[in-house]
């Protein structure tokens, strides 16, 4: 007989749902308006939708995933909410902050969001200057070398 589910079972199979889900998303959501449009794409997308098909079957088989280490943490499922929603309000902000000023905001609310300890103002400045960089790089990189157009600020 099967042992009783535990919460880290009904995680991975919420988890796997929706990992499935989101690729299923995507894969139906595909428009390329390229004939190598997909090159990178679909088979990130085909990763995704099999890695989310294999946690599920290990959580119907309640198999644990990623115990490997002695200290195990709780999972903080209020700070996940919070991540979550902080990025469904981030991809509803797109269209009107545009992809540089929301993502540094996003970016800096979610690593102080992620900090374990109180944020010193040094802190918060080194997240805003790594998110500044990073949100920068992305930026560039998608506008100037593949020539993708993202959300822009609308005044």
């Amino acid at each position: 007989m099967a042992r009783p589910a535990t919460t880290d079972d009904k995680i991975n199979l919420a988890v796997a749902v929706l990992t499935v889900a989101v690729a299923a998303v995507f894969w139906s959501q595909r428009s390329y308006t390229t004939q190598h449009g997909g090159t990178f794409a679909d088979p990130v997308i085909i990763v995704l939708g099999v890695l989310g098909l294999v946690l599920l079957v290990l959580g119907l088989l309640r198999r644990p995933v990623g115990r490997d280490s002695e200290v195990e943490e709780r999972l903080p499922v209020r700070g996940l909410v919070l991540a979550v929603a902080l990025l469904a309000a981030w991809v509803a902000a797109l269209p009107y902050l545009g992809y540089l000023v929301g993502g540094i905001v996003f970016f800096v609310l979610m690593a102080v969001l992620m900090r374990t300890e109180r944020p010193t103002p040094r802190a918060v400045l080194l997240d805003v200057v790594v998110a500044v960089v990073v949100v920068t790089a992305f930026y560039l990189t998608f506008t100037e070398v593949l020539y993708v157009r993202l959300p822009e600020l609308e005044f």
